[in-house]
């Protein structure tokens, strides 16, 4: 080794791959982080309103139960979004965990969209039907962009090059 040889030489250069550097896939997380922490605050913040306006309760059923469950829907959705937002920068780690995020999160929506429908059918006196199917609906172009980024696209969650020796 050369005396004169730097440091930062010998450690090696490591960093974003330009061929795969994640842009859109940051983008969706940013995107659903936004939308997932603005949701979650009309929960908390206005749990009455989402019930009565967004979800169709009528008034009886909006009780102190209902608000209470729905603020800390809220603060679910706050926590999540908050979480996906770790994702967002480049750095070795976010990018990657991105894939495994995605699957976590499709295998939740694989598993409450059902849900949600199968409450609209099956269940009497709750949340209106027409809610239920709308809350299951607004899931699939969430599972379809999931499902079509990670079987077909997973370049698009960006790569990290690890550093080599320079001499």
């Amino acid at each position: 080794m050369s005396p004169t040889a730097s440091r930062s030489s010998l450690r090696g250069v490591g960093g974003v791959d330009p061929s795969a550097p994640g842009n859109i896939i940051r983008v969706a997380l940013a995107f659903e982080s936004l939308v997932t922490v603005g949701v979650g605050t009309y929960y908390m913040f206005f749990p009455r309103h989402y019930l009565l306006h967004t979800m169709g309760a009528a008034a009886a059923q909006v009780t102190t139960t209902a608000l209470q469950s729905a603020q800390q829907f809220g603060a679910v959705n706050v926590l999540v979004g908050a979480t996906v937002a770790l994702f967002i920068p480049n750095t070795k780690n976010a990018i990657e965990s991105r894939q495994i995020l995605y699957f976590v999160i499709l295998v939740f929506e694989l598993l409450y969209t059902p849900l949600l429908v199968w409450q609209a059918f099956m269940m009497e006196g709750g949340m209106l039907r027409k809610s239920l199917l709308a809350g299951a609906g607004q899931f699939v172009p969430f599972v379809v962009w999931r499902i079509f980024t990670l079987g077909w696209k997973p370049e698009w969650f960006g790569r990290y090059q690890e550093g080599r020796k320079m001499e």
